[in-house]
């Protein structure tokens, strides 16, 4: 994939402008994030309080901060944390443009 032209890119401008992800926390990116965009999608910041929101951040940076072990047989996938919420699987994932919590479906 790295040789494929892309076609199209939706930008987190465009994501946040068009719903589909909200601005959360935005008022202490500085201190949480270093400035970074954290985002959620809509889906579930309709779904999950901002009270549990800030419990899968406070989760997030704990594991991001936690030293990573690798084994020979076992790979610790450092892009995407995964925990859950309500039984329901969240992810936060870290890319170039913001942090981003998620349900793996609206990925």
């Amino acid at each position: 994939m790295e040789d494929a032209n892309v076609l199209y890119a939706y930008s987190l401008d465009q994501a946040i402008a068009d719903g589909v992800l909200v601005e959360v926390f935005k008022n202490r990116w500085k201190e949480l994030s270093g400035g970074k965009p954290i985002v959620a999608t809509a889906h579930l910041y309709s779904e999950v309080s901002l009270a549990g929101l800030m419990e899968i951040w406070n989760k997030y940076v704990a594991w991001r901060n936690k030293p990573k072990v690798y084994h020979q047989d076992e790979y610790d996938d450092d892009e995407t944390y995964v925990t859950q919420m309500n039984g329901n699987d969240i992810w936060v994932i870290e890319d170039g443009a913001a942090f981003t919590m998620l349900y793996p479906e609206d990925y």
